[in-house]
């Protein structure tokens, strides 16, 4: 029946069936004084039934005086210090009352005050009664007794003391040295100072301490000691108790070990720990506080929460902490999401896993919980929010401009844009579902819709330009787009393509080509007929020249005749050139100074080293640079080789940093450069200085071992 009723004290080791055994009264009550079990022999002495005082306060079985002696009694076991014992006065039945003495000590586990009641007349005879039944109660409290006769210097020990020590009583005889012998070597100077002290002060002591046994395991035991002294204050009898608590502090070091691994946790994890008392106020947090919030610790305890937020939001969780404090826990969920401001004003969104606490009388004392830092999360949010608005109108800007569509693998189209109707000429429900070969003109070849698809299976992004056709016939040009879209494990599951009408670009195109093929021929017959007309002029002077008898005027109309004749292989060379605006130099220099060297006699004497890059020029600066070659070229057949000798023309051209760089040397007799471009007689260098500043160049003139000229001209 007591399994039913009352719960078993597995703690101990002990079922209630065994404590219903015993022939002394025994009750199991909570520290707040409640009765939790109670055996046959106490029902028996208060004259009632198990299910009657279930539950009960102890205090309704005593009487009024003995009340306040008694809670006095159970404060001192709940604090850990142990009372022999307390004189009681219970009701048995109406108006009838017994003196009892009470025997009480904590469980092993600590959850539970077990006590003994022991019926008596008089102080005397529980001293008496207690002795005869402690063998049972040690039993029950794991407390043994010990006496120590300070005048015949004789020890007792209670059986419980020998199983305790795990001694023979037959082999060992108990005395105050052997017994400091059990005693662990570092807690004996302790045990024998708070014995030694006790005499002295004539108190009663009580020490916890280690035993070491025999095979060296280590117990820990409560001893409490008082002691009686004679008139003359003289020590005559020690007595004292020793209870095994070495469950109990195996659990204590558990639970410290627990409680600093826990508050290791605590104070390590990112986590936010806190505890609020019934105001709001902080106290306590972790350190993931103090780095999320950028104030020291100080400066956050004892503070309202409500001082860290903004006075919105501040408002607002008054109102919903205050319903939180009266049991409504719908005005905070867990999962409470609010906003704290740090330190430096940054906004910290914070979300509560609150609990609230209460005291034994059910009154609401303040809160404790975590917290986590979902900041970076609302930050996500509001970017995502922010990233998808600007999506919308990304797509509103495209579909007001670009043509759009989605097919799936197959090439089905199942979307399409209002643009994409409208070029097409089909509406959205004749194109959805259909295959994209709908709007196929047939004008690009069958290789190219398989390069195209190759493309966008492997992945990539296909760029060209597609003529298709629409519902009417007509067709239309759009320059197009088509990506892969990919699900989240990288597999392709749509085409998107974006297209913009190209149509009239396309026929503006042709018209221009058109035109420039057109001008292309109209500069080749304008070149042509240039150049015919250069060779007409090149004749007539070549004619003129060869008519006359005076020597300077036949050098002068030759000189005019070489200057258009260089001219003139430029225009041939126009002529000849696919590109009517730019010719390579590598071409037209070596050709020209060929050409100008065989207008001479003698030119088969001179010897040419010529180095050109392969470098386009426009043939308006070119035009002009061939007349500076002819010059230079002319002055070298004139006076440096005036006499027929052999000799060596250098010329290298090149390009560096967009400056055309023109190397040109003989190995003739030197000309004096000062007397040149100063001469007004020398037309020839004046040429070529008047050119070379018309495009923009400079010109230098070296007279040693020859003639050499350094020309730099940006083009």
């Amino acid at each position: 029946m007591n399994q039913v009723i009352f719960e078993d004290n597995k703690e101990d080791g002990k079922s209630n069936e065994h404590y219903d055994s015993l022939p002394v009264a025994f009750l199991q009550i909570s520290k707040q004084g409640r009765i939790n079990f109670i055996n046959s022999e106490a029902t028996e002495l208060f004259s009632i039934t198990q299910s009657d005082l279930h539950q009960k306060s102890f205090t309704t079985l005593l009487s009024e005086k003995s009340k306040e002696s008694f809670h006095t009694f159970i404060s001192t076991i709940c604090s850990g210090k142990n009372k022999n014992s307390c004189l009681a006065e219970i009701i048995v039945r109406q108006n009838l009352t017994k003196q009892v003495s009470l025997y009480g000590n904590l469980s092993l586990d600590g959850d539970w005050i077990q006590l003994i009641v022991v019926e008596s007349t008089d102080e005397k005879e529980t001293d008496i009664t207690y002795k005869k039944e402690f063998e049972d109660i040690s039993n029950v409290a794991q407390v043994g007794r010990w006496e120590l006769n300070l005048v015949t210097g004789t020890l007792k020990w209670s059986k419980k003391i020998y199983e305790i020590f795990e001694l023979d009583p037959n082999l060992f005889q108990p005395s105050y040295e052997t017994f400091l012998s059990v005693i662990h070597p570092d807690d004996r100077e302790k045990v024998n100072q708070a014995y030694s002290q006790s005499l002295i002060d004539k108190k009663k002591y009580e020490i916890e301490h280690r035993l070491i046994l025999s095979d060296g395991r280590i117990k820990w035991v409560r001893e409490t000691c008082y002691s009686i002294f004679d008139p003359q204050g003289n020590p005559e009898i020690s007595i004292g108790t020793c209870q095994d608590i070495t469950k109990q502090k195996e659990m204590e070091i558990h639970l410290k070990e627990s409680e600093t691994k826990y508050s290791n946790l605590v104070e390590n994890t990112a986590s936010l720990v806190w505890s609020l008392d019934e105001n709001g106020h902080f106290r306590y947090i972790n350190p993931a506080w103090e780095k999320l919030l950028g104030y020291p610790k100080e400066e956050i305890l004892d503070r309202s929460f409500l001082d860290f937020q903004p006075s919105v939001i501040a408002t607002r969780d008054k109102k919903a902490f205050e319903k939180f404090s009266l049991g409504d826990d719908d005005s905070i969920k867990i999962g409470y999401e609010t906003l704290f401001i740090s330190k430096t004003g940054e906004a910290k969104y914070l979300i509560f896993y609150p609990t609230p606490l209460y005291n034994e009388s059910g009154q609401f004392i303040g809160s404790h919980g975590t917290a986590n830092d979902i900041t970076f999360k609302r930050t996500l949010d509001l970017k995502l929010e922010e990233t998808y608005f600007e999506l919308g109108q990304r797509q509103y800007a495209i579909d007001q401009h670009a043509i759009v569509a989605i097919t799936d693998l197959n090439a089905d189209i199942i979307y399409v844009n209002k643009k994409f109707c409208e070029i097409s000429k089909y509406t959205r429900d004749e194109l959805i579902g259909e295959n994209h070969r709908i709007i196929n003109s047939g004008y690009h070849p069958a290789e190219f819709f398989k390069n195209l698809y190759k493309t966008i299976k492997s992945g990539n992004t296909w760029h060209g330009e597609i003529r298709n056709r629409a519902k009417d016939g007509t067709f239309y040009w759009v320059a197009t787009t088509i990506a892969p879209i990919k699900n989240a494990r990288g597999v392709i599951e749509k085409y998107l393509s974006i297209r913009t009408d190209i149509t009239e670009i396309k026929e503006a195109d042709e018209k221009i080509k058109s035109l420039l093929n057109e001008k292309a021929l109209i500069l080749v017959e304008v070149h042509h007929r240039i150049k015919n007309n250069m060779n007409t002029i090149y004749s007539l002077l070549k004619m003129e020249a060869n008519s006359q008898k005076d020597i300077l005027h036949k050098t002068i109309l030759l000189d005019a005749s070489n200057r258009v004749r260089s001219m003139m292989l430029l225009y041939d060379k126009l002529y000849r050139s696919e590109n009517t605006d730019t010719i390579s130099i590598k071409d037209y220099f070596p050709t020209l100074i060929s050409e100008i060297l065989n207008i001479f006699p003698n030119h088969e004497k001179i010897t040419t080293d010529i180095h050109v890059e392969p470098v386009a020029i426009n043939t308006k600066i070119l035009s002009s640079i061939g007349i500076i070659i002819n010059e230079l070229v002319t002055n070298s057949m004139k006076y440096s080789f005036n006499e027929g000798q052999s000799g060596k023309i250098t010329f290298h051209a090149k390009i560096q940093n967009q400056i055309l760089m023109i190397n040109y040397e003989d190995d003739g007799i030197p000309i004096n450069p000062t007397i040149l471009l100063q001469s007004t007689n020398s037309f020839g260098l004046n040429l070529i200085n008047m050119l070379v500043k018309q495009l923009k160049g400079i010109v230098h003139i070296e007279n040693s071992n020859g003639t050499k000229y350094k020309i730099e001209i940006k083009i």
